[in-house]
């Protein structure tokens, strides 16, 4: 929605620029082929350029920074936020209203467009050249549409000649195709006031071009004069039809004088390119060169340039206990927000993780064997050997995963297009990490694809091989190739960036506010970025520091890989520090040992249950439904910053957060032997009885 709003913005600003040009300039000049070049230049103009990214570099000093863009951490903690409560979102009034005019005006244009319809096919059709002539009493005004041309059965015979000779001039110059363009501009672009002046421009360079041409074949043009003036008091039928009598006045019988003008006057059509100059620097994206500088001004140097990509990453393969290669084990990376990555071990056991941290450890895992944890290895090719859980078996998850359907006829299950007689949960226990996608049907919709076999539903399968040819699934980005790089550099030095270009905002600081800000933002296929969104409710100023950083992000290179397809979504986490400190979050997203609740996740869920109360206004609200709450849990067990992820009601969301900065005592998740805090989410479902 904000990005159509940009592109409709943008393109209003071009039309604009191009009719303010036409009515200052060209509006009373006599080159009508040249003008109506200019004019549809102008729409076409308006389509296309505001899809155009212009970028310009600027070069902006700022403090010196270490070169690696790495700052100092502290583990200061940071307040809990307020929660605000919702208001209103306008922006979905605005679309409702600007769709609402569309809507009416494409009724309007289909009603016209099917009256014409009705009336041809009830006519009998003349043949004259290239133009078909209805003769239709429904409509008091002659006009062509396409290349019909309809015209008042009580029109004098003599009056009928010289309106043919108008009219073939529309058909055969083809004006139609001009109306149709600045119809759908029109109905696009209806919020503004210019795209309607600018079709009664077309329509009136229209009527000069065939006033010219049609006074060529007349026999007597006062003839022609007269059989305007005619059809003076004759209305016209739609916007997509050429009137005989549009814009019948003074200036229109003045514009049939044969004027000869210097040919240098066309030239005046060229001061629309300080227009179309200017709107492309104003839309221009600009992209910020940052240079450090010292105590000696003459020592500049660039911070953030184009560098060769350099990937720190770690290589392994998984045997089982046999020493065979193991397929689809889970492998993942430990590390801070933006730097837990994770891979699965291919058919020969291979697997590969990028941007691994220093100081991370490798979690292992697959169904029927023990996890295991290990110290990643980034000097040679990793070995990992397997163990069998003695306590997994087999047979039973099948059984369970039978009985799960067994209280009924199982659906159909189709995996890849083909039917199995697998049960889908033993199927999907099987595919691991190559599932695709898993879409259910039900009802009509299984029986009109699969017939009767359907009837009790289906479930349909794919793999990640055939949903990614298929493009069902966004595509799943494993190699460095498939990402798109920052300035030459793998896409997590983007946090980086962010980090040394973001100012903690003075209001922030004068009124004692820090805290941490997580911000998703989305790169498009071209490199550009699209979206920049804060998750949580946060505190506003800081997130709109984070934010407005985001979005004056140069452009990206896109991927290498000529196969990838679709954006990329990735998630930076800032860190305010007071007095002014602006940090890389240190907060571990997966750590080697994760924090412990003491009883365990069954005791966390009674405390919660416990402790949590519904408030009355959201009871007379009836509001209910689940709300994810993300903490942190700190190096000594306790809870700190806790935001609500997804919330439902202001009422809802206070109690929840209540509830869970309650919670205490958890043994801290460690790394290396060593305490870090670790983010953590927990869902408190809301029911009312």
């Amino acid at each position: 929605m904000e990005a159509f709003a940009i592109y409709l913005f943008r393109s209003v600003i071009w039309l604009t620029g191009f009719a303010v040009v036409y009515l200052l300039f060209l509006r009373n000049e006599r080159f009508f082929l040249l003008k109506r070049v200019y004019l549809l230049t102008g729409i076409f103009v308006s389509l296309v350029c505001p899809l155009i990214s212009i970028h310009y570099q600027v070069t902006v000093p700022v403090p010196a920074v270490n070169t690696d863009g790495i700052l100092p951490v502290s583990s200061i903690p940071a307040e809990s936020p307020l929660i605000p409560v919702r208001s209103f979102d306008y922006r979905i009034l605005l679309l409702f209203l600007y769709l609402t005019g569309i809507i009416i005006l494409g009724y309007r244009l289909a009603r016209h467009i099917f009256l014409l319809n009705r009336t041809i096919s009830k006519s009998k059709i003349i043949y004259n050249g290239p133009a078909r002539l209805v003769r239709a009493a429904g409509f008091r005004a002659s006009f062509s549409f396409f290349n019909y041309v309809f015209i008042n059965p009580s029109t004098d015979e003599s009056e009928v000649k010289e309106i043919m000779n108008h009219e073939l001039v529309h058909i055969s110059q083809k004006h139609w195709l001009d109306l149709l363009l600045a119809e759908v501009l029109r109905i696009i672009q209806w919020i503004n006031p210019f795209v309607w002046i600018y079709t009664g421009l077309i329509r009136l360079n229209h009527e000069y071009m065939a006033d010219e041409g049609a006074l060529q074949h007349t026999v007597d043009p006062a003839n022609y004069r007269a059989a305007l003036i005619n059809q003076l008091f004759r209305s016209p039928v739609l916007s997509l039809s050429n009137s005989f009598n549009y814009s019948l006045n003074k200036k229109r019988f003045d514009m049939m004088k044969k004027i000869i003008n210097s040919p240098y006057r066309k030239l005046k059509v060229l001061l629309v390119l300080p227009v179309v100059a200017g709107v492309f620097y104003a839309f221009a994206t600009p992209e910020y060169q940052y240079v450090s500088r010292t105590g000696n001004t003459d020592n500049v140097f660039t911070i953030y340039k184009a560098q060769p990509i350099v990937q720190k990453e770690v290589k392994g393969i998984v045997l089982d206990e046999n020493g065979k290669p193991l397929k689809g084990v889970q492998v993942t990376s430990t590390g801070t927000t933006g730097k837990a990555f994770g891979a699965y071990s291919d058919s020969d056991g291979r697997f590969v993780i990028y941007n691994v941290q220093e100081d991370a450890y490798l979690l292992f895992f697959l169904r029927g064997y023990k996890g295991q944890t290990i110290k990643a290895d980034f000097s040679s090719e990793m070995v990992i050997k397997m163990a069998k859980d003695p306590d997994y078996k087999e047979s039973d998850y099948r059984t369970a995963a039978q009985d799960s359907v067994s209280q009924s006829k199982p659906p159909l299950v189709v995996f890849d297009g083909v039917v199995t007689d697998e049960p889908a949960a033993v199927l999907l226990s099987k595919l691991g990490a190559e599932i695709g996608t898993i879409k259910r049907l039900t009802g009509k919709d299984a029986t009109d694809k699969y017939g009767e076999a359907g009837e009790d539903g289906v479930i349909e399968i794919y793999s990640v091989e055939l949903a990614t040819k298929l493009k069902l699934i966004a595509f799943r980005r494993k190699e460095p190739d498939d990402f798109p790089t920052f300035q030459g550099k793998s896409y997590v030095s983007f946090d980086d960036w962010v980090v040394s270009q973001t100012k903690y905002p003075e209001e922030a600081s004068a009124n004692g506010i820090q805290g941490r800000i997580m911000a998703r933002y989305t790169i498009e296929e071209n490199g550009s970025m699209s979206k920049a969104e804060v998750m949580g409710q946060p505190n506003s100023l800081l997130a709109d520091a984070v934010i407005k950083t985001i979005q004056a992000s140069p452009k990206w290179n896109p991927a290498k890989n000529p196969e990838t397809y679709g954006s990329f979504e990735s998630t930076i986490s800032i860190k305010f520090e007071l007095p002014d400190k602006v940090l890389k979050d240190d907060v571990y997203v997966v750590a080697e040992k994760m924090p412990v609740y003491p009883g365990g996740d069954k005791e966390l869920l009674m405390f919660i249950a416990n402790n949590t109360k519904y408030p009355e206004a959201a009871k007379f609200e009836k509001a209910q439904g689940r709300v994810i709450v993300r903490f942190i849990v700190n190096t000594e067990g306790n809870v700190e910053d806790a935001i609500i992820l997804k919330g439902i009601n202001p009422y809802l969301d206070a109690e929840a957060l209540k509830v869970v900065n309650m919670l205490s005592g958890f043994e801290p998740a460690s790394q290396g032997g060593k305490p870090v805090s670790v983010y953590y989410m927990v869902p408190i479902t809301f029911t009312l009885r």
